[in-house]
């Protein structure tokens, strides 16, 4: 030893300061012999070390992180009943409860085991409601005398620097020299480091677990929450990421863990991301992939076909393959760019899954890819094409607002969209609508596609009315300087005195909201929509029938619509079998369709099962489900039919006819649309860039694979809907023709999108979403030019629906 200093010579009280050492170590120099000696540095630390901890156990809550728990401290935390500290480990407290071994963090990291506080530790399963109460209160309680120590927080921190300076002065040397390296003491960081520790007299050096287990985002200090927040968005901009960003599901975990990480963290590089990582997350995903695949074999699956059309010279197509239990992405193909031809790129993707597993290839109408999957459907026998449901039912929503058979639906829509486009191309109009009489709901309603769209944006509209009639009665509205202008003139006039806008609106939407519900159903990834399409179908026909107040001549137009869409493109075999195999429908005493939903099943099983004595057993079968004998006559079966689900049923009433069971549930099991494809296709068209080399384009495609995969993934786990904001960037492609700019709608004066909040408030239930106006409102709306006073609806030959769609069809 240099000097006659040593740490274990002194006895200390809990209330020693820095400033009392400073002043023994100049006593002890004086004293020293003159021969110079190494100080001892391991004695220092080992006595700062214990008496940090006496300083923090005599503090007035107990709570602190330490790294060694003393006597003083264990007594006076009330907590320390239910933990005990292990004998083996220096920092580690087992809990009495559980058994769980918690290492660093101190008595406070255990609390939020107890308390079941997530982002520190696992929560405790075992620990009784009273005292997790009891826990809480005490956290609680905690945060609060933290906010009120705050203030005085930095005061603290800069006496404590003074004591610090007096010591190394005394000591004879600077602090960087007794700095702990990074190499001999890594679990050691400067107390301006530590941000979740507990500022004290004694605090000079803080264990690295309060870096990884510090305090909650919600204590830390306003400030610097701020520059967290700061510092984050600064990043956003600069690498130019989408604001659709922060609503991923990874977002928020993504930041608590690297608040675990404690300072310092340092994120993946650029070599990380592009190689281990991404192996790392591509194998994850691949395990999830390889449980979906261990389902097609006893439930089928379904091979969907999306492309892009009028890319280059071809199409670049997504193939993804749906059960029950979710939607996957195999791999996407430009096929300006493939050698192979259509046929072996399908036949290529039906062998990668199994011709045994598929039962169903949808694409959409296109007549070279209908006439592509029947020539393999004939090859393999196991499988049938079916049209995409939803394409199907948007194209009749599209006939509906064609201009050349439909101008009154043309004319109403134009309307419409000039009230969006002017109300939400100027904040102050849309902040007036939305907080003082929309209660935070939107007009513009984004929808599936894009017809979908436009009506029901009219639907929200009608829905509307009432507060849009106030808005522009009102005050405010009315000494603003939208109210004297051309353009809100022309607004205000269409809300107030077009009586013929609001009655073809209220009328449109009787005529379209039972369709949209149809495609609301086979596009929803909750349950396979396979046994309830054709009868939705026939139930929308029959609501417009009704909402027409069944005339001739108000429904004939759009009912041949519907009827031409059906026979030429939507329907299929497979839709008619799913609807014999859905018992709630099946035996419903107002399904009059029994021969025909037979009929398709006849088909089906032709087309499913290529084994004859398996089709003979089969049809043997079908009679005592018809019947209703066996299990199926049980009390409970017939009580269930509406009940269960029509797969499930199956699953508990069908074992006494098993091969009728397995074509039962394997077509029950499947979808009616490509449901969950990716409708952004920038990321498939830098993926098959000619500029990008082989390994880039490999390395791409794991990227795309993963991502896309994994948006499926948290589809299937969570079914959940976001708030959607009509202005965003993100939904432009749904609602441009709502919202976007139009020169002659517009004033100058109020474009500041500052001054616009968010939406703030959704519907709150599938009926609101999908509004229907009652038939009390018939009197008020005006018949169609084409209504003919004898109830017939005759059209001309040139003017029929049923014609032209078909030719359309055709074409």
């Amino acid at each position: 030893m240099t000097s006659g200093f040593s740490p274990d010579t002194f006895q200390l009280s809990a209330g020693f300061s820095l400033s009392d050492l400073a002043d023994q170590i100049c006593r002890q120099e004086k004293l020293a012999a003159p021969k110079e000696e190494a100080l001892d540095l391991d004695g220092i630390d080992r006595w700062m070390s214990e008496e940090r901890t006496e300083v923090a156990g005599s503090a007035s809550t107990g709570v602190t992180f330490m790294a060694s728990p003393s006597a003083s401290s264990r007594t006076l935390d009330p907590a320390w009943i239910h933990a005990k500290v292990d004998a083996n480990s220096r920092n580690a407290i087992i809990c009495l409860h559980c058994g769980k071994k918690i290492g660093g963090g101190g008595i406070t990291r255990f609390k939020y085991h107890l308390a079941g506080i997530p982002g520190q530790v696992e929560s405790c399963k075992k620990v009784p409601d009273d005292v997790k109460r009891q826990i809480i209160q005490q956290i609680d309680e905690k945060w609060r005398n933290e906010e009120k120590r705050h203030e005085t927080r930095d005061v603290r921190r800069s006496r404590d620097e003074d004591y610090s300076d007096a010591f190394f002065s005394a000591v004879g040397g600077s602090e960087s020299q007794f700095r702990p390296s990074r190499k001999r003491r890594t679990g050691y960081v400067l107390p301006q480091a530590t941000t979740g520790s507990e500022p004290s007299s004694g605090a000079f050096m803080a264990s690295e677990d309060i870096v990884n287990h510090g305090i909650d985002g919600a204590e830390a200090p306003n400030d610097l929450l701020h520059e967290a927040r700061i510092a984050m968005a600064r990043w956003w901009y600069d690498a130019d990421i989408p604001f659709s960003a922060a609503k991923s599901p990874f977002y928020q975990p993504m930041l608590e863990a690297i608040g675990s990480a404690g300072l310092g963290f340092k994120g993946p590089s650029y070599h990380d991301l592009r190689k281990p990582l991404l192996k790392h997350i591509s194998e994850e995903v691949r395990e999830y992939i390889d449980n979906l695949k261990r389902e097609w074999s006893s439930r089928g699956c379904s091979v969907i076909a999306d492309r892009q059309k009028d890319y280059g010279e071809g199409s670049i197509i997504n193939f993804l393959v749906y059960c029950p239990r979710g939607t996957m992405f195999l791999k996407s193909v430009d096929t300006s760019t493939e050698k192979a031809g259509l046929l072996e790129i399908f036949d290529q993707v039906i062998r990668e899954v199994g011709p045994q597993n598929v039962v169903q290839f949808i694409t959409d109408i296109d007549a070279t890819y209908k006439a592509t999957v029947k020539i393999l459907e004939e090859r393999y026998g196991t499988f049938v094409w079916s049209p995409c449901a939803t394409r199907c039912i948007d194209l009749m929503l599209e006939n509906f607002a064609d201009p050349r058979y439909f101008p009154m639906i043309n004319e109403t829509l134009g309307k419409a969209k000039n009230i969006t486009k002017f109300i939400y191309n100027h904040a102050w109009v849309l902040s007036l609508m939305r907080k003082e009489f929309t209660n935070g709901r939107d007009l513009c309603r984004p929808g599936i596609s894009r017809f979908a769209t436009h009506f029901l944006s009219l639907q929200s509209i009608v829905k509307f009315e009432k507060e849009l009639r106030e808005m522009v009665t009102s005050n405010r509205w009315v000494k603003s300087t939208y109210a004297k202008g051309g353009v809100g003139k022309d607004v205000t006039s269409i809300i107030l005195k077009d009586a013929d806008f609001w009655a073809q609106s209220k009328r449109i939407v009787k005529v379209t909201e039972p369709l949209l519900r149809v495609m609301r159903l086979v596009d929803s990834n909750e349950n396979p929509s396979m046994g309830y399409l054709y009868d939705a179908m026939e139930k929308a026909k029959e609501s417009i029938r009704r909402r027409m107040m069944h005339k001739a001549c108000l429904y004939g137009p759009y009912v041949r619509v519907i009827d031409a869409r059906m026979e030429k493109q939507l329907h299929s075999p497979l839709h008619a079998a799913g609807c014999f195999f859905n018992p709630g429908i099946y035996f419903n005493p107002s399904f009059k369709m029994q021969s025909y939903a037979f009929r398709g099943l006849v088909k089906t099983i032709a087309s499913l099962v290529p084994d004859g004595e398996v089709q003979d057993k089969i049809f043997l079968q079908l009679e005592e489900y018809k019947k209703s004998t066996g299990d199926f006559g049980l009390p409970i079966a017939v009580r269930q039919r509406e009940k269960l689900n029509p797969d499930a049923w199956w699953d508990n009433f069908g074992n006494g006819t098993i091969e009728l069971q397995n074509l039962a549930v394997r077509v029950l099991s499947q979808c009616c649309s490509a449901t969950g494809c990716e409708r952004n296709w920038d990321a498939f068209k830098h993926l098959h860039s000619r500029k990008l080399s082989r390994l880039e384009r490999s390395r791409l495609g794991d990227v795309v694979f993963v991502r896309y995969n994994m948006k499926l993934r948290e589809r299937n786990l969570h079914k959940l809907k976001g708030a959607i904001d009509p202005i965003s960037v993100d939904n432009i492609d749904v609602l441009d023709e709502w919202v976007s700019e139009e020169p002659s709608l517009l004033c100058r004066d109020d474009l500041n999108w500052e001054s616009v909040d968010a939406p703030f408030a959704d519907p709150t239930s599938e009926s609101e979403e999908l509004f229907a106006i009652d038939n009390s409102d018939e009197a008020r709306t005006a018949a169609p030019p084409w209504a003919a006073a004898d109830d017939l609806y005759c059209p001309q030959p040139d003017q029929d629906p049923f014609l032209y769609v078909t030719q359309d069809c055709e074409t």
